[in-house]
């Protein structure tokens, strides 16, 4: 349910503040927001509310391709993300976390411009394997940093359906579209704490010719 109702946010996330990350399971989560709540209660912060999902991740890691069941925690607020940013990692249980946002970009020149982005699928009808087979084939070959594996909880209904999530470079767009052209991407530029916006530039690889493989 948790990742149909980030889905459904995502046009109002996108230009709210909010921020994401990712912890390694749910008591993890729900201490990180614990501390992120104490921190913000002196600042005269609060938080609207929480989404908590579980998701397998695909990435980079040491030079080699990781694969991990993680929890994402999606912090809705009025907070500006600069203090979340703050707030999150400075008890992130990670030594490098991912602590995200929508990039709020004022003219269509800085949207163009803008370097880092995530991008949404919505995988209907299909089997899990199959979602982590796709994400971990984008991931694979550098298309993208990484790649989060949600599955939808949709009422009544006998199928499957997964969110792909990416973290990746808008250069990175134009190859991920031809040769991932089954999946229908929506991507939106991202904010980030800076080592792992580095971290998105050094495990992206963008290809002067997409077969280029």
């Amino acid at each position: 349910m948790a990742a149909l109702l980030f889905l459904c946010l995502w046009p109002f996330l996108a230009h709210a503040d909010w921020a994401s990350t990712t912890v390694a399971n749910k008591s993890a989560g729900e201490e990180l927001i614990m501390q992120l709540e104490n921190r913000l209660h002196p600042q005269n912060y609060t938080l609207e509310s929480t989404h908590l999902e579980d998701i397998r991740s695909f990435f980079w890691w040491d030079g080699e391709l990781k694969e991990e069941d993680e929890l994402r925690a999606t912090i809705d607020s009025e907070v500006p993300f600069a203090v979340l940013l703050e707030a999150l990692a400075a008890d992130h249980p990670y030594d490098l976390p991912m602590i995200v946002s929508s990039a709020h970009l004022g003219s269509e020149e800085e949207h163009k411009n803008h370097k880092h982005v995530m991008a949404i699928a919505v995988v209907n009808e299909t089997k899990l394997e199959v979602a982590h087979g796709l994400a971990k084939s984008i991931v694979e070959v550098k298309f993208a940093a990484c790649a989060q594996v949600a599955q939808l909880q949709m009422k009544d209904s006998e199928v499957e359906h997964f969110t792909i999530i990416l973290k990746t470079l808008a250069a990175a767009k134009d190859q991920i579209e031809v040769e991932f052209g089954g999946l229908h991407f929506d991507f939106h530029p991202i904010q980030a704490n800076e080592q792992y916006l580095k971290w998105i530039e050094d495990n992206t690889v963008v290809r002067p010719h997409v077969a280029e493989l």
